[in-house]
């Protein structure tokens, strides 16, 4: 796991995880300072999308409760088996913190907290899956649960 360096490269440091880069590989494929004032989940998307890699960017509905508006969320079980880059809730509960998901559990860069955590344990907001579409993940049918007429 690529550690952070600054409070604000976490995306940095997850997506060099994700990709199997150095730090400084990842930082130049993102916008000069971001290891100083942080990316975005569109950010990771244009990045990958730029070395054509294929990735999906989907929201969860804790990201609907945070800008305080309806939606049309993802259910969160579709990342269960998918390699992805998540923004969750930080642990304080006020700002935002990038992880890498690798499909079983969740790995933090914030050298302060080395052991993995579970899906069940994170407040997700988005996610940027890295190299599978939910579609090809959803096994277990997530994709459908929510819709009226379509059985999971």
């Amino acid at each position: 796991m690529i550690k952070q360096r600054t409070s604000f490269d976490c995306g940095i440091a997850s997506f060099a995880t994700a990709l199997q880069l150095t730090y400084e590989q990842t930082l130049h494929l993102f916008a000069p300072q971001a290891d100083l004032v942080g990316t975005t989940a569109i950010d990771t998307a244009n990045a990958l999308t730029q070395l054509g890699i294929p990735n999906q960017y989907v929201t969860f509905p804790e990201f609907y409760t945070q800008i305080g508006r309806p939606g049309n969320p993802c259910n969160p079980d579709i990342i269960r088996g998918c390699p992805a880059i998540l923004t969750i809730l930080s642990r304080s509960g006020y700002g935002l913190h990038a992880v890498y998901w690798d499909g079983q559990q969740a790995h933090d860069p914030d050298p302060r907290y080395p052991d993995p955590r579970t899906l069940e344990s994170l407040i997700l907001l988005e996610a940027v899956f890295v190299s599978k579409t939910p579609a090809l993940c959803a096994k277990s049918g997530a994709l459908l649960q929510g819709f009226e007429g379509v059985s999971a």
